[in-house]
């Protein structure tokens, strides 16, 4: 279900703001992990501005965001969960991020598409200081299943269970999808899915 206008602010604030400490694994079209780096992310509000810092505590590298709205594009759930992608798709390359959160913990996704297919994808497992998650152990090798309408399921982690449905490759004129899925505790399955139309614009959350 879509968020009313007026709430996607405070409700983006309310379930995401604050330190954010964890893992980013970064793997290719293969399911084959390439890179990992332990993060420190801090949203906050300030001043009116929403800042978004993420740290690579590896490099010590920072990259930021701001905004004093959310995009249009970034889809938000009445539960906090959102996505942020563009609001429109074609036979070009694109780049989409989806978080579930649950508490004091979150997983998000981000998932790049060439032309045709997959091209990576990042795992992110992080929690709040002092309960962040136990990240899968290294090097993580994902294996692809077939999700049938042309959609291949990942399984990120097994304990709690996390997966990810993505396009296994992408037909001229038919709708795409990607979708997160997280079983945070037993009885509980959280899900979060952006998607477009055949001709490419950006549909609304389901519910």
């Amino acid at each position: 279900m879509s968020l009313d206008p007026h709430l996607r602010r405070t409700t983006l604030l309310r379930h995401n703001s604050g330190v954010w400490q964890g893992t980013f694994i970064r793997l290719d079209g293969n399911g084959q992990e390439v890179e990992r780096f332990a993060s420190h992310l801090e949203v906050a509000d300030r001043e009116g501005t929403i800042h978004a810092d993420l740290t690579n505590r590896s490099t010590n590298a920072v990259r930021s965001m701001q905004f004093v709205e959310p995009p249009a594009e970034m889809q938000i759930s009445p539960e906090g969960h959102w996505s942020l992608g563009p609001d429109r798709i074609g036979p070009w390359p694109w780049v989409c991020e989806l978080c579930l959160v649950w508490g004091d913990q979150r997983r998000r996704i981000v998932v790049r598409h060439h032309t045709t297919g997959l091209e990576s994808l990042v795992l992110v497992c992080e929690g709040r200081p002092g309960v962040e998650p136990l990240p899968p152990a290294p090097p993580l090798q994902l294996i692809a299943s077939s999700e049938g309408n042309q959609q291949q399921r990942w399984q990120l982690e097994d304990q709690p269970a996390v997966w990810a449905i993505t396009m296994a490759n992408r037909p001229s004129g038919q709708p795409e999808a990607v979708s997160l899925h997280w079983q945070p505790e037993p009885g509980i399955t959280l899900a979060l899915q952006r998607r477009y139309s055949e001709h490419g614009l950006l549909l609304s959350l389901l519910g």
